[in-house]
């Protein structure tokens, strides 16, 4: 089955890519920096995040019902899951790590905007499946 281009809507997707470093911050939320040879180091608390890629723009379909035949497809108890979204096979490449945003737009945790904020997201991505001419992802919504 396809989609008709007007049942698509706009979101953007991010892949999860890599592990970010947790800075120290002050009282106000600003990274601390220390100098070493004249320049300014932030300062490192140890720990790491999940990074996520730039993210991107995707149009497909995203239906907020589930029933027991989605159910079964993906094995899982879908009423503990918000959405499903609908796109072309290998049109998009989608994981169970993957973050969507719907409802809002991508923000970033800094003012040079090279780290995306993956809690800005609107939803988790929980699963993938292709059927022969279509892909869906079930979807959890983030509290925020």
């Amino acid at each position: 089955m396809r989609m008709m281009n007007r049942n698509k809507q706009n979101l953007y997707y991010a892949l999860q890519d890599r592990e970010v470093p947790i800075y120290e911050t002050d009282e106000d939320g600003d990274i601390r920096y220390i100098e070493i040879d004249g320049q300014q180091i932030p300062v490192e608390t140890g720990q790491t995040e999940l990074g996520y890629s730039e993210p991107i723009k995707m149009l497909a379909n995203i239906a907020f019902e589930t029933n027991e035949t989605t159910a079964q497809e993906f094995g899982v108890d879908v009423s503990d899951y918000d959405a499903i979204v609908v796109f072309g096979k290998n049109e998009y490449p989608l994981t169970e790590t993957s973050r969507i945003w719907f409802e809002s737009v991508p923000r970033y945790k800094d003012t040079s905007e090279t780290i995306v904020d993956g809690d800005s997201a609107d939803y988790q991505v929980v699963s993938v499946r292709s059927s022969l001419n279509e892909g869906k992802a079930i979807l959890k919504h983030l509290t925020k």
